[in-house]
């Protein structure tokens, strides 16, 4: 017991004669040292490290828990991209570290950093700027040879929108490089979106790799959010309240700046899932993006009826690729299904290459209203004026299906094929159709149109030159025409239609005729010539004065009301109907003078 005893009492002795010693050491270098003297120093060594450090606050001492430097009011900026200003920082080390480290930071086993407060601006190259408010960061056990170390952050960004992060972090440091990083258990908070995954950075950070995913949250409430905040920016109102109301993603990625890299993301959608692959090659300077899915409802996200706005600004990010990457690109997108307003377009592609700020859609193919739709464009944006270049191509388009879902007119009906090679320059929809100009080749078989009764038209107009023409039948209405080809041209914001041909009974058509794109007028001048006695088997026999001689028409409408005006041309009538009333009196007098010759005596 008396061992025990003096082993005891001197273990006593010696812990309190350490503590001593360090308590007098600890005293010594706060006032024999005075660290504010070495700020300049700091700054220098800073300078030399790419990084410009101003410290306009004090220094002080730290010693527990561990011992470091705690510096208030830092600047900083690394001459490239990063600069701010924090409030407080505190920088500390292990006890064990101080007699073990050789100048090597990499040789640190423990340490920690922690943030009170600040502000961080962030604007890489060709980005937008990023500015971080109310800085608060900790890294506890802070290593530099690989072993990981827990790190919490938070702050606030783009007008108060909350940024909370916590991760394991490894860090793996030597001869003064950062050879590599990796983030585990990574839970990332913006506002109520929710991110997890795990991220690792290394060749020097050339490669990175990782998972990440998102929890299901609300784009819409969001994007109201930014509304609130960025006052030029309207919250989209959509045709369908709950569109963008569910949102989740995961990606996986291998980034590589040496070769190839590979980014695979799966995006669900108000349970709509959407496949998109990004492929890059550092090498060629190439970005490749692929968009698929089965199904996609673009009808939900169009602009609420009431409201006249302009939801285009969601389908923006088709164009990211187009508008950051500064080399050539590519997206190609493949949907199986794409739902409008009242049709579908099944088995929707398109491959669009991007060079320059020049766009060719090398294929654009799609089924719909019981047809096909081709065609190959290019939009070239180097200036002020973007201008376009479109080849389409329709096959066997029902117009029965077509005009009510397109232009919400179903007057006229029958299977379309259309060639056309038109050019047209813009920076919106009115300036592009005012600009278009080109050709093309029209073709409908088996067409019938609703609003009058071209028959009936003419044997109407028959009927004012004498006997036949009107009949006291009931005619159908609408006309059933033979096949109507045509050919037309774009200029002045109309579509022309020249040389167009069809028929209908007896009765041959032709004429030409203007469509206003922006109007939504037509004005139609046809010709009309009757090869028989009578315009149909069942229809009104016509003097033989009319039989094969064209008769002039005019039809003029309006699509966007439907009704339809169609006469014969009042000059040239006014003209046959002075010639035929004195053909009647010449012939009216040579009746009487016939009767008298016979009456008269010899």
């Amino acid at each position: 017991m008396v061992i025990v005893k003096k082993l005891l009492k001197w273990l006593a002795t010696g812990l309190l004669t350490v503590v001593t010693l360090f308590s007098i050491a600890i005293i010594y270098v706060t006032f024999a040292v005075d660290i504010n003297s070495f700020k300049s120093e700091i700054e220098s060594m800073a300078r030399q490290q790419g990084v410009d450090l101003t410290i306009e606050g004090d220094l002080a001492w730290t010693f527990f828990p561990q011992p470091g430097i705690s510096i208030e009011q830092v600047g900083f900026s690394d001459q490239n991209v990063a600069s701010g200003a924090l409030d407080k920082l505190t920088l500390s080390v292990a006890w064990t570290d101080l007699l073990s480290i050789s100048g090597d930071p990499s040789q640190l086993k423990s340490g920690s950093v922690q943030i009170n407060g600040g502000q961080m601006r962030y604007q890489a190259h060709n980005s937008l700027p990023v500015q971080l408010d109310h800085i608060n960061l900790q890294v506890r056990n802070l290593s530099l040879d690989g072993s990981e170390f827990p790190l919490t952050a938070s702050a606030q960004a783009f007008g108060g929108q909350q940024f909370a992060v916590q991760t394991d972090i490894s860090v793996r440091m030597a001869n003064g490089n950062i050879h590599r990083i990796g983030l585990s258990d990574l839970r990332l908070k913006v506002n109520e979106i929710k991110l997890t995954g795990n991220i690792e950075a290394s060749s020097q950070l050339s490669f990175i790799q990782g998972y990440l995913q998102t929890d299901r949250f609300n784009l819409a409430q969001q994007l109201q959010l930014l509304s609130q905040l960025i006052p030029v920016m309207s919250a989209p109102e959509f045709a369908n309240p709950s569109a963008l109301s569910e949102l989740s993603m995961e990606s996986r990625f291998t980034i590589d700046q040496q070769a190839l890299s590979d980014i695979s993301s799966v995006i669900v959608l108000d349970s709509q899932t959407i496949d998109v692959n990004i492929k890059i090659d550092q090498q060629r300077n190439k970005l490749t993006t692929e968009i698929s899915g089965d199904s996609f409802n673009i009808a939900n996200y169009m602009p609420k009826s009431s409201s006249g706005a302009d939801n285009s600004s969601l389908f923006a990010p088709l164009a990211i690729p187009f508008a950051l990457w500064q080399g050539q690109s590519q997206v190609e997108v493949n949907l199986d299904r794409i739902l409008f307003d009242g049709f579908a377009v099944n088995n929707f592609y398109s491959n669009i290459f991007g060079n320059q700020r020049v766009l060719r859609i090398t294929s654009l193919n799609a089924d719909l209203f019981g047809g096909q739709f081709n065609a190959i464009a290019k939009l070239d944006m180097r200036l002020a004026n973007p201008s376009l270049s479109l080849q389409p191509s329709v096959n066997n388009i029902d117009l029965a299906l077509a005009l009510p879902a397109l232009a919400d007119y179903s007057g006229l009906s029958g299977t379309m094929e259309l060639e056309a090679n038109i050019q047209g320059t813009g920076n919106d929809v009115d300036s592009i159709l005012k600009s278009l100009n080109g050709a093309g080749q029209l073709s409908i078989e088996s067409p019938s149109y609703r609003d009058i009764n071209i028959e009936q038209t003419f044997c109407d107009a028959a009927a004012l030159f004498g006997s036949g023409g009107r009949s006291s039948q009931q005619w159908p209405a609408g006309t059933r025409l033979e096949d109507f080809t045509g050919d037309f041209q774009f200029g002045n914001g109309n579509l022309t239609i020249t040389d167009f041909s069809t028929a209908t009974g007896n009765l041959n058509i032709n004429g030409r005729g203007t469509v206003g794109m922006l109007s939504q007028k037509y004005n139609f001048k046809t010709k009309a010539r009757l090869d028989g006695a009578t315009t149909s088997s069942t229809g009104c026999s016509v003097n033989k004065r009319l039989q094969n001689r064209q008769i002039p028409f005019i039809c003029k409408g309006r699509f966007d009301q439907g009704s339809t005006s169609c006469k014969p041309d009042e000059r040239v009538l006014k003209e046959l109907l002075k010639n035929s009333a004195i053909e009647k009196l010449g012939n009216k007098l040579l009746k009487n003078n016939d009767s008298q010759e016979q009456t008269d005596p010899l």
